[in-house]
């Protein structure tokens, strides 16, 4: 049996850097390839890895939604991911951008990125996976054998405690796990970075952002944008000023239900109020690949779902409801929340028709949709204006 394991990988792109310090040495030299993820070949071990790829984990789910343009700028996956990195015997060039990398059994492998690497072969079969997507693929040769448990330990301890759980270790997460205790969905929210759940403290915390009126009071142009564009900065702004999330404890499970509840009812909304509807053919409308999308929030199910990018816009235009009560100073809804939820009923289509028009005139693009701030004044403006009509005609 071949002491050696070769694979040959096809990389458009291809740079050789030779090491500053330890080329004359022992010929270490980076090879660093740009690789179609069609076309990365199965079968490179995980000898070095300290850690053996577990993808069920929610950060590696967002990794996968990535690989696949779900909810993100199309043909990014290369540019936001760290990539795979090999430690291996030699590289050899054999034809037009066609190169043979060759390792020894038990030592060299993946040392880093084997959780990309197995997500991305593991996805090679499905019909959906894009074809100009890329992984950048780091090959690393002339690496003395004592060396690799040092490099590989560096490698995957490299990535610095997410700001999350270091909020989460400090107790300021704690009112709304108590809040949220007893609710059937808690366990699908993670708290810090290791915890499993479907969402995690920043998505509530953005959420709470679209809604908190005393940073953006609904007299004012200023719109939440960055719950949807860059949730670190909804963190930020919750680390700042925690009171003002705090006060708006009494509205999160609305809030939450909320969410749900449009981004589930859209499809239904869409085919029967509006002629000729298809609510499957809007740019907007993610289907599940097999069974139905779950919406933990209001326990429902559904075939489509409505993607974050026209999701939130829509989510954030309903803060026109909200009040702080000027006796305990909390957040509440203006007319209850079941006033919330008749607004919805009555001005979904308004809200869709406009988010169908915005998503057309940028190309189809939901990510485009949910970082216009256009869009999310003119949302909150549609609710507004129609929610002081009806009280008009009312008295």
């Amino acid at each position: 049996m071949s002491n050696t394991n070769a694979v040959i990988i096809h990389a458009p792109i291809a740079r050789r850097i030779p090491d500053p310090n330890f080329k004359t040495e022992y010929g270490t030299e980076r090879h660093v390839f740009v690789v179609p993820v069609h076309g990365l070949p199965k079968g490179i071990p995980l000898d070095p890895n300290a850690r053996r790829p577990k993808t069920s984990k929610r950060v590696y789910r967002k990794v996968e939604d990535s690989l696949f343009n779900r909810d993100c700028e199309t043909g990014t996956f290369h540019l936001k991911n760290k990539g795979i990195t090999i430690i291996a015997q030699s590289v050899k060039a054999t034809g037009d951008d066609k190169y043979e990398i060759q390792m020894l059994n038990g030592i060299h492998g993946i040392v880093d990125g084997g959780h990309t690497y197995e997500i991305i072969t593991s996805s090679q079969s499905s019909s959906d996976l894009p074809t100009e997507q890329f992984v950048t693929v780091e090959v690393r040769i002339g690496v003395p054998d004592h060396w690799i448990p040092e490099i590989a330990g560096g490698l995957n301890t490299s990535v610095q405690v997410q700001d999350m759980s270091l909020d989460n270790l400090s107790g300021a997460f704690e009112w709304m796990k108590t809040e949220l205790k007893s609710s059937p969905y808690y366990d699908q929210i993670a708290w810090s970075e290791n915890d499993p759940g479907e969402y995690d403290a920043r998505d509530i915390v953005a959420l709470l952002a679209m809604f908190n009126v005393e940073l953006h009071p609904n007299d004012g142009d200023d719109h939440p944008v960055y719950g949807y564009e860059k949730k670190s900065m909804a963190l930020k702004a919750f680390e700042k000023k925690g009171a003002s999330f705090k006060r708006m404890r009494p509205i999160l499970k609305d809030i939450l239900r909320l969410h749900d509840m449009i981004r589930r009812d859209y499809y239904f909304i869409w085919n029967s109020e509006i002629e000729g509807g298809k609510a499957g053919s809007l740019a907007f409308s993610e289907k599940k690949k097999s069974g139905n999308w779950k919406f933990p929030f209001t326990g429902q199910s559904a075939e489509y779902r409505m993607v974050n990018g026209a999701l939130y816009p829509i989510l954030a235009a309903f803060r026109w409801y909200v009040d702080l009560n000027p006796h305990t100073l909390e957040a509440e809804w203006r007319g209850g929340f079941n006033q919330v939820i008749e607004a919805w009923n009555a001005d979904a289509s308004a809200l869709l028709k406009s988010t169908h028009e915005m998503s057309t005139s940028l190309g189809r693009n939901p990510q485009s949709v949910g970082k216009s701030r256009p869009h999310w004044a003119n949302l909150h403006n549609i609710l507004a204006k129609r929610d002081l009509q009806r009280k008009a005609a009312a008295d």
